[in-house]
């Protein structure tokens, strides 16, 4: 009986399965969903399935030094039961969760991390990271899929494909965004935060909208890299506006959608935004010059749209040459689309283009004086990002066109467009037997261009056929002919861009020689530095698990990286510390003619160059990083400090500097003794004496989230000889505890908590009117 029933059962589930229908348009979307995947695993083929010894990995250099390096540090961390808000290793003390590059509010390396602590990993390895990459670019293809699916006028899978691979494909996005982790896993969300303008400006009822937008926001902004994510949300701005004008809102509810929007993200996002900004405002990216700000492309980098390679390594602005193709016919026809965005993202493309030569055209001017953001930043070629996804909707939006019904005239224009693409690629054979001709003689220095060229002769050929074909074939073949150029399309990304960024796989740390004399050396110097003076990588002694005096993160807090640049090296590792030093001098003699006491650990080459690793024997030999200032001088500004540190004899364990502003109405004057009894990250304990009120200075970089417990009362450190650490204590002996305590991190965490919350209240109560 069991049997029949289940037997049965199994009849009627069969029944109705085969009763379900697929609509053509379903099809279409798992094809281009199935050939979007294809052509993920083809292009990080290299890296997923071969094993370690024929792999390829991604070139090393920042993303292995700067990212792998973040990522190790904040794993160690967690696994010692801190969360990262604090490194002491970089910059005497670091605030790494600040710091936007850190990434460690960003969900997907959170939980990344989540899994390597339940799987037991000792360290964050590089396979992880590789991973965090290559999903990335999925995401940004499935992303742009989405819009370009939701937002053309005429739906259809095929057009939207080919706007999804040209923009997760082109050369902008699988080239230097790869390696600088940061900026790809911005850029990947921008998609989505179109769709959600679009639907948050296009919608009557838009509060789950706005909320949407608010998440998404959330996720670009802790990926990490606030200049793509300043110029994601101009472009999300102007979009929002133009969807706004198109279905006739009126300005009220433009600005009530885009206000509560805009506060919706700002409050999701505190628990990096406030301490990211408050980091930036003291930061050495408070403003640049705009000689500064204003490097991007060279003019003649335009070429970059037709020729992969040709005046550049990488190659930001192509979307191959289908993709130009279609994207230049939408620009040439652009008169026609009345109806449609193409309008708007021509004139978005455009401006992008003209702001990513910054001063070498006009244009970036006025942004760098009118435009909140842009004196911030630098290497404005970048915009690349916003010109590459315009080429790509467009691309994607002459193809929806092609797709559908076209009218006598339309044939004529794109038989006449197939023409010129023809006639382009004669032009390109033409040259490439002439640079052929000529290579010989020229001792082969040619061969590369003419490789490149005919391959842009190619291209275009290629082109003049799919759009001759489009033209003149039946209606039944409209969706073959969608899917052929799609796939051509991949064809040539992949075959362009494919080896741009990788390498044949090697261990991303190995062995320093440099390092290893100190890692045997280090037993009483636990409280000490390394001077890294261009002898190691960026953070290279942070990796193998010393302190550093510098760092390699690109924002530093603004008071410590003057106190680097202005205080005699002499002085400099005194006060911080520094009983090793890493350098290209073949001695430790200073640029103001001091020699720093040292003595030769070893000796071997960084980046095809001599370098040493020197022990630094000055006095005390058994100074922990604390002392009292016998004298403590008050100084109206900063440079007094620095020029007072330059004199000679200038001893800084007895002359200490405090700025007027920070001096606060102490009384100091005693003379004693201090040592640091204990140190972790965020935390040290201190011992000391004084035979009167005096002033504990700490080798420790000044940061307001320092908190000091004397003799068990709070007090707020102060900032002294321009960037350490201070504190008053009273006459006697004195237990000072110092720890780094968050606070924007707390208080940014705390809103974004309760704007969670109400958001989550506001999306059930908004499902439960839905369904009355």
């Amino acid at each position: 009986m069991l049997a029949q029933k289940i037997q049965s059962q199994f009849a009627v589930t069969r029944s109705k399965l085969w009763q379900i229908s697929v609509t053509s348009q379903q099809r279409d979307t798992l094809a281009s969903l199935f050939i979007i995947i294809s052509a993920w695993l083809l292009f990080f083929g290299r890296m997923i399935f071969l094993p370690e010894a024929e792999r390829l990995t991604f070139q090393q250099g920042d993303f292995t030094l700067q990212f792998l390096a973040y990522r190790q540090l904040a794993y160690r961390q967690l696994r010692e039961g801190r969360f990262p808000v604090i490194e002491e290793c970089l910059y005497a003390g670091h605030p790494f969760q600040a710091d936007p590059q850190s990434q460690v509010l960003y969900p997907p390396v959170l939980a990344s991390m989540a899994l390597g602590l339940w799987l037991g990993w000792e360290d964050y390895p590089l396979r992880a990271l590789e991973w965090e990459v290559m999903l990335h670019v999925l995401v940004a293809a499935l992303n742009t899929f989405a819009f370009l699916s939701h937002t053309s006028p005429t739906p259809k899978p095929p057009a939207a494909l080919i706007g999804s691979l040209a923009f997760a494909f082109g050369g902008f996005l699988t080239g230097y965004p790869l390696l600088q982790t940061s900026i790809l896993q911005t850029a990947c969300w921008l998609p989505l935060l179109l769709l959600c303008a679009h639907k948050l400006m296009g919608q009557q009822r838009w509060t789950s909208q706005a909320i949407a937008l608010a998440g998404t926001t959330y996720l670009a902004l802790t990926a990490g890299h606030p200049q793509t994510l300043l110029m994601c949300a101009y472009a999300v701005a102007a979009y929002g506006i133009f969807q706004a004008w198109r279905t006739r809102l009126s300005m009220r509810d433009t600005l009530m959608r885009g206000t509560a929007a805009l506060l919706l993200s700002a409050s999701l996002s505190a628990a990096q935004l406030l301490p990211s900004t408050l980091f930036a405002l003291n930061s050495t990216r408070l403003s640049l010059t705009i000689e500064q700000a204003g490097r991007g492309f060279a003019l003649h980098d335009v070429v970059l749209f037709f020729a992969p390679g040709f005046s550049n390594i990488w190659q930001p602005l192509y979307v191959g040459v289908i993709g130009l193709a279609l994207m230049t016919t939408a620009v040439a026809f652009s008169g026609a689309w009345r109806s449609s965005d193409v309008l708007f993202w021509v004139a978005l493309g455009g401006v992008a283009l003209l702001l990513s030569f910054g001063t070498n055209a006009i244009g970036f001017d006025l942004a760098y004086w009118m435009l909140p953001g842009y004196r911030q930043f630098q290497s404005q070629e970048r915009h690349a990002l916003i010109v590459s996804f315009s080429a790509a909707t467009l691309a994607s939006r002459t193809s929806a066109v092609l797709l559908g019904p076209i009218s006598e005239s339309l044939q004529r224009w794109f038989i006449n467009a197939a023409k010129w693409w023809a006639a382009i690629g004669v032009l390109g054979m033409s040259v490439t037997v002439a640079l052929l001709a000529a290579n010989a003689a020229a001792g082969g220095l040619l061969g590369q261009a003419a490789t490149r060229i005919a391959w842009l002769g190619a291209g275009c050929f290629v082109a003049a056929l799919l759009l001759a074909w489009r033209a003149v074939s039946k209606p039944s073949v409209r969706k073959s002919w969608g899917f052929v150029a799609a796939i051509v399309l991949a064809v040539d990304l992949l075959s362009s861009n494919r080896a741009n960024a990788f390498q044949p796989y090697a261990p991303p740390f190995t062995p320093n020689s440099l390092i290893i004399p100190i890692s045997e050396t280090i037993n009483l110097k636990q409280f000490s530095r390394v001077y890294n003076h261009y002898g190691l990588p960026l953070n290279g002694a942070c990796i193998a698990g010393l302190s550093e005096v510098s760092g390699g993160s690109p924002i530093v807090w603004r008071d410590y990286s003057t106190f680097l640049e202005k205080a005699p090296e002499a002085v400099l590792v005194r006060m911080l510390n520094a009983r090793y030093g890493i350098t290209w001098r073949g001695a430790m003699e200073t640029p103001e003619g001091v020699v720093i006491p040292w003595f030769l650990l070893a000796r071997d080459t960084f980046e095809g160059k001599p370098a040493s690793t020197y022990r630094l024997d000055w006095e005390p030999g058994d100074f922990s990083g604390a002392w009292i200032a016998p004298e403590v001088v008050r100084v109206e500004e900063e440079e007094a400090i620095y020029a007072a540190m330059r004199k000679p004899g200038y001893d800084p364990f007895h002359t200490a500097f405090v700025l007027n502003r920070d001096w606060k109405q102490f009384t100091f004057g005693g003379t004693g003794n201090a040592a640091v009894e204990g140190k972790a990250t965020g935390y040290m304990k201190i011992a000391a004496f004084a035979d009167a009120p005096a002033l504990l200075v700490l080798s420790e970089s000044y940061h307001p989230n320092w908190v000091a417990i004397v003799n068990g009362q709070m007090q707020t450190p102060l900032r002294v000889n321009g960037a350490l650490l201070g504190v008053a204590i009273p006459a006697g002996q004195t237990t000072v505890e110092m720890s780094y305590q968050p606070r924007d991190l707390y208080v940014g965490a705390a809103i974004s908590a309760t704007t969670l919350i109400a958001m989550c209240i506001a999306l059930l109560l908004h499902h439960r009117w839905q369904c009355k």
